[in-house]
């Protein structure tokens, strides 16, 4: 393990310079010149250096533990959120403790766990509807000094949900609506002449459907089985986009099997780029969601808060993966870099 007394070997400097030009909060006293404290970051990082994180916490009678609430769902954006948190938590020395849950009272009982034991800090994932004696815990939490950081506090808030924005709160969001857009800009651009949506109206979603739809004077409106039937007869070519590929797989399935041509007749896009969207027969276009990314993106951002940074909200980009449901090709089995991807 490298030391600080090492990188002061290798630059011929004071142990205490080396330790001063580490430290995200110096104390304004101990002056470190620039171009010094640029060598010594760019020394540590050649030399392979993790701070000793539990140490500097232990000294200030703290704990460098981070505390992380998500979902108790066994699909990829919830792993790929994991892989992400744990991966840029390991790399900064941060120990990180996973909870899980479903409801309001899950999330209440994270709270008060989290209030009871030493840590840096919260990365959480909110149910989506909260009841009140667990937001008057969460405000305490706040009010209290704690530092928490809320993914996808906005993006998965649905058309009928009341939930506070938390404007003491640092949120970290997938652009959902970006998402939709890049959905029916490519329903658009393989011909569809009508639009219908399917699946729970999740408010930044619909946003990006119906804004999208209107720039290309389309019509929009919800999906009915007994409508496509007529639109398919009468020769219309229909685009539809389901905010959840649970429900984009289903029609895709049903479509299929009363002979329609998927990416000729009927396109169908979904959300959130689940593991199944890659082998459905035909494969499913999805809006990918970078749910690691934004993990290793929480933990950047907590860490900044941690040390006295101010970080403000933020949302990450999705992408779009095109596939055989709306005029794209079928992934090759080993190498999903044959697949054509809309940023």
């Amino acid at each position: 393990m490298v030391r600080l007394i090492d990188i002061a070997n290798e630059l011929n400097l004071n142990v205490s310079v080396v330790s001063r030009a580490l430290n995200p909060n110096p104390d304004s006293n101990a002056v470190v010149k620039e171009e010094t404290r640029e060598l010594v970051r760019t020394t540590a990082k050649k030399l392979g250096y993790r701070p000793n994180r539990q140490a500097s916490f232990l000294k200030k009678g703290g704990d460098a533990t981070l505390m992380c609430y998500l979902p108790g769902t066994a699909d990829r954006l919830i792993a790929d959120l994991m892989f992400g948190i744990s991966e840029a938590a390991a790399k900064e020395g941060f120990p990180i403790t996973f909870f899980n849950g479903a409801n309001s009272d899950d999330f209440k009982k994270f709270l008060s766990e989290a209030m009871q034991t030493k840590h840096s800090g919260l990365i959480t994932y909110p149910p989506h509807k909260m009841d009140e004696s667990t937001r008057t815990v969460f405000e305490e939490y706040l009010s209290h000094g704690g530092k928490v950081l809320m993914l996808n506090a906005v993006s998965n808030i649905s058309a009928g949900d009341f939930m506070k924005n938390y404007d003491n709160a640092v949120h970290l969001d997938i652009d959902d609506a970006y998402g939709s857009a890049l959905a029916v800009r490519n329903l658009v651009e393989n011909g569809c002449d009508c639009i219908r949506y399917f699946g729970p109206l999740y408010k930044k979603r619909m946003n990006g459907i119906f804004e999208t739809a209107a720039e290309f004077a389309l019509d929009c409106k919800e999906f009915d089985w007994n409508e496509l039937e007529k639109l398919v007869a009468d020769k219309v070519k229909v685009g539809i986009f389901a905010t959840r590929d649970v429900d984009a797989l289903n029609i895709l399935s049903r479509a299929a099997a009363k002979g329609y041509d998927i990416g000729r007749d009927v396109c169908i896009i979904g959300f959130d780029n689940q593991i199944q969207t890659v082998w459905s027969e035909p494969s499913l276009s999805s809006v990918h969601q970078p749910t690691r990314e934004e993990g290793r993106r929480a933990v950047e951002k907590m860490i900044n808060m941690i040390f006295g940074k101010k970080e403000e909200n933020e949302t990450i980009k999705p992408y779009l993966m095109v596939r055989e449901s709306s005029g794209g090709s079928r992934p090759a089995p080993a190498d999903f870099t044959t697949e054509r991807i809309i940023y």
